[in-house]
């Protein structure tokens, strides 16, 4: 059973286990053959310098400015109970108090250090060459990804949380200026006995959102 995967270890996926994985991903179906997705590994030096760029914007309160709108602002409410619920059950679950600022804080920042992951992939298209349906191309595509590395015994934990910084990912990852940065993948090896990899989300029971037409 997948599940987001927030402690990586410190060692680095194969080359070769890689390549693989993401060409068996890319056989991910899309309108036409269109195959609208860029994927980009980030590691090495190159990764520690964003993450280093990314912890100073977030610690110095910088402003978000994301290229585009993930969600509807409010939420639905059934949407925004869930997204609550959430919440409130992994700081629980990480024993951080509702007034506990300075944890907060600190759990917080976790996502723009990429929770510390030695390899993020980012998922982008071209500017200008997409609709509605491109994004559910790429979309197609992440959890061919997703699952592929779930089925190699990696973890990983797709944020949209660190799209808040294109400027940053511009400056770190050379000739990306025509790229709309979709979302980042942190991915490794899981680490054992972590308290944060054993957290599981609640899902919604069958009835609620599956029903059969005959």
């Amino acid at each position: 059973m997948r599940k987001s995967i927030r402690a990586f270890t410190d060692e680095l996926v194969p080359v070769a286990l890689v390549q693989s994985l993401v060409l068996a991903a890319n056989r991910a179906p899309s309108s036409k053959n269109t195959q609208p997705w860029k994927l980009i590994l980030v590691q090495g030096n190159a990764l520690e310098n964003l993450r280093a760029d990314y912890m100073a914007a977030f610690n110095s309160g910088k402003a978000p400015a994301f290229e585009y709108k993930y969600s509807l602002d409010p939420l639905p409410e059934a949407f925004k109970k869930r997204a609550t619920d959430l919440g409130k059950a992994f700081l629980t679950h990480k024993g951080i108090a509702r007034e506990d600022k300075e944890k907060r804080k600190e759990h917080d920042g976790e996502n723009y250090r990429f929770f510390g992951a030695k390899q993020v992939f980012f998922l982008a298209m071209n500017k200008g060459e997409y609709g509605q349906g491109t994004f559910l191309d790429c979309g197609l595509f992440l959890q061919a990804l997703i699952t592929e590395l779930h089925n190699k015994g990696l973890g990983c934990c797709p944020q949209y949380s660190v799209m808040a910084y294109p400027d940053l990912l511009h400056k770190h990852i050379p000739n990306s200026e025509n790229l709309l940065f979709l979302l980042a993948l942190p991915f490794g090896y899981p680490k054992a006995d972590s308290v944060v990899n054993a957290f599981e989300s609640e899902r919604e029971p069958l009835d609620v959102f599956f029903r059969v037409v005959e």
